[in-house]
């Protein structure tokens, strides 16, 4: 008896970003659906033709098109489609079922024989797909399938992502997706180069593309044709290139499971072609630059509130960095809000100082065991180069040495000028900074060595997401220190987040000088140099006749919202145990994304460094190498599902475990993309450019 294989061809009016797409011309006698139609009908193995729309208002003119085209019609749920695929072949119950979308005008005739073929002459195969293995072109997507298969998805699946696109049930559960249920297998395809080529219908971007590709070629090429005219028209393939694949599904997927899934950042491209005419960079951080995010992302952000912020489209977003960690308790946090409020009121900058900064200054003081003395700023670089010029005042030297595996402490010319992005820094300027190995004691004595009685200074981080290192520091700041240099703890980044107030009490260490920025204000600006008396008192105008020091002079500095900010900041980590949330956060965290990590068999593509304080991400390539692509892609895949995410994630008072659970969720999912992208080759997956180093020689 000849074998029965029954072709299904989803259709329906209506589409979320380009209503009415398939009754849309192709040219001046098709349509997509007609041309669709047209092509499929010229396969040599499908025995029955058939059309599964809706009952949906407009149809009838689905219903008249496939007719003309010798196919028979189904029509049934909108939603459960499914029900409406099953259903529609369940009264001829074919031996095999091929299933294509009618948003692929080109759809290839020969492709859909290849794959019945492949699997009537191997009778143990259930499903076969081209999106196994390395994938064809978005667009000539077919899959094939025993009828009983589909049967036991329909009867046993409740899940709504399954009854919306048809098969996942199947190849979920097959041997292709490390199922055991159906045994499955792809098409072979050796280029991974026609993965990431674009020839369906999903945007007027798509149907502008076809559009132009059949009026180059004509309406009976092959896929291969085809596709090879898109790669050599540059200009045509950048048309669409925006686009995921598979979207659909990624999005059903991710709100099944209680996820926001983010597609519009139209007022965020907006933004975007305006104001790099207007500031350079469109930041005035460059690490919240377009060129740190993926093109799918938002362009500025309108509010946060909490662990929260909102885009200028309205996408609410988990906020993992928290203002480059800079917000420690949470944006928009009451206490903070009311205590600035209540400031306002009273002047905000005066020609003398304000009383608000005897009273920080002695507040903060007391913090730091051996320090007697502050210098307040309004941002990180300002109060780490006062260190170093107060460090070279001391000393009378002029070298500074800093480790050069460390990635930022100053945009001044002695630090900028040992990066790539070192252009108008003099050279003598960069001759005049040295550095060492971090947390390498033998590094920085060869340093000394090579430079007797010229180091200034040394000036490092204390701390971190690996841990800290013990023995570099109780021997590096007396071995400084007896070389006559001064020893720099910066804690920008572990201040009020490693500890309260940071490393220097937490490991008791006693370095010359400290700076201190980011969270010890939530997110206000105010940063503070703090030192020893004898060392501080340089830049003081007490000692007459001596030469004075120009250490810092801001008129900012004293501004009165900012240290009234961080006054109340120490207060919410004195009084409710802040450092303790953080950090059980930071574990809950670490354990989630190590959990995922194992089950999905990632962790030689996903670098994890994870401690109670900050984790840190790395992501690699199918090769096994650092990749800013695969970076990228998983910023995207993150930010779609509702997290901002760049690459780390910092704890702040106002995270919760729900919020945790969140991101892993969301994790997860994205999870599931990057594999996807391992295998058949990110080009189908990532929308537009990489993102790139911060410090870099050139734009």
């Amino acid at each position: 008896m000849a074998l029965k294989i029954a072709l299904v061809t989803q259709v329906r009016v209506g589409s979320t970003r380009l209503n009415g797409k398939i009754l849309k011309k192709i040219d001046r006698d098709d349509t997509v659906l007609s041309l669709h139609l047209k092509r499929l009908k010229n396969s040599k193995m499908v025995t029955h033709f058939v059309v599964a729309t809706t009952n949906e208002p407009g149809v009838e003119e689905i219903i008249r098109a496939s007719a003309e085209a010798g196919f028979e019609t189904y029509q049934g749920s909108l939603n459960n489609v499914l029900e409406r695929f099953y259903k529609a072949v369940s009264m001829i119950e074919p031996d095999y079922i091929v299933r294509v979308t009618s948003d692929c005008p080109l759809i290839d005739p020969d492709l859909v024989d290849l794959c019945v073929k492949k699997i009537i002459n191997d009778q143990s195969l259930d499903y076969v797909s081209t999106n196994i293995g390395l994938t064809y072109p978005d667009g000539f997507d077919c899959e094939v399938f025993k009828y009983g298969a589909l049967k036991i998805a329909y009867q046993n699946t409740d899940r709504s992502s399954d009854k919306e696109h048809v098969t996942p049930y199947i190849w979920r559960n097959s041997t292709a997706f490390e199922g055991k249920l159906f045994r499955s297998e792809g098409v072979p395809l050796k280029d991974e180069t026609y993965g990431k080529l674009r020839l369906t219908v999903d945007t007027k971007e798509d149907l502008e593309v076809v559009q132009k590709v059949v009026a180059r070629c004509g309406k009976n090429k092959t896929w291969l044709q085809y596709s090879n005219e898109l790669l050599n028209f540059k200009e045509l393939y950048e048309m669409n290139h925006r686009e995921t694949r598979n979207l659909g599904m990624y999005k059903a997927l991710a709100q099944e499971d209680g996820l926001r899934f983010i597609t519009n950042f139209e007022k965020s491209n907006e933004y975007r072609s305006e104001i790099h005419d207007l500031i350079p960079g469109g930041a005035h951080t460059y690490s919240k630059g377009d060129d740190q995010f993926p093109l799918l992302s938002p362009a500025a952000i309108q509010k946060g509130q909490g662990a929260y912020v909102w885009d200028i489209d309205g996408n609410m977003l988990l906020d993992c960095s928290m203002g480059l960690t800079s917000v420690s308790l949470g944006h928009a946090y009451p206490p903070i809000t009311d205590r600035v409020r209540m400031e306002l009121d009273n002047g905000v900058n005066f020609q003398r100082p304000s009383v608000l900064e005897r009273e920080m200054a002695k507040e903060f003081l007391s913090l730091i065991p051996n320090h007697q003395m502050i210098k307040f700023a309004k941002n990180g670089s300002t109060a780490t180069t006062a260190a170093v010029k107060l460090a070279r005042a001391y000393t009378k030297r002029n070298l500074v040495a800093f480790p050069h595996d460390h990635p930022f402490y100053s945009y001044d010319d002695w630090f900028i000028g040992r990066t790539e992005s070192s252009k108008g820094v003099p050279d003598d300027i960069k001759s005049m900074a040295v550095t060492f190995k971090a947390e390498d004691i033998n590094s920085l004595k060869e340093l000394f060595k090579s430079y007797p009685g010229q180091i200034a200074c040394v000036i490092t981080e204390p701390e971190k997401a690996h841990g800290f290192a013990h023995s570099f520091f109780s021997e590096a700041i007396p071995f400084a220190q007896s070389e006559g240099a001064l020893f720099i703890l910066d804690e920008m980044i572990t201040g009020f987040k490693t500890a309260f107030p940071g490393a220097i009490t937490k490991y008791s260490l006693d370095p010359d000088l400290a700076t201190w920025g980011k969270g010890i204000a939530n997110g206000f600006s105010f940063c503070a140099l703090t030192g020893k008396k004898e060392i501080m008192e340089q830049g003081g105008i007490r000692d007459e006749g001596a030469d004075k020091l120009f250490l810092i002079s801001t008129t900012h500095g004293g501004e009165t919202v900012s240290i009234a900010a961080g006054l109340q900041t120490i207060k919410e980590f004195r009084d409710k145990n802040v450092i303790s949330h953080n950090h059980s956060i930071g574990r809950y965290f670490n354990e989630s994304i190590n959990s995922l990590i194992d089950e999905y068999k990632v962790a030689d593509y996903i670098d994890f460094t994870g401690c109670d304080w900050m984790s840190l991400f790395s992501f690699k390539n199918s090769k096994g190498e650092v990749s800013l692509e695969f970076r990228t892609l998983m910023l995207q895949e993150m930010i779609r599902r509702g997290v901002l995410f760049q690459g780390a994630f910092v704890p702040c008072f106002s995270h919760s475990k729900g919020d945790v659970d969140y991101f892993s969720k969301a994790f997860e999912h994205s999870i599931r993309v990057y594999k996807d992208a391992l295998e058949f080759g990110i080009g189908s997956y990532l929308v537009g450019p990489p993102v790139k180093p911060v410090f870099r020689k050139y734009i």
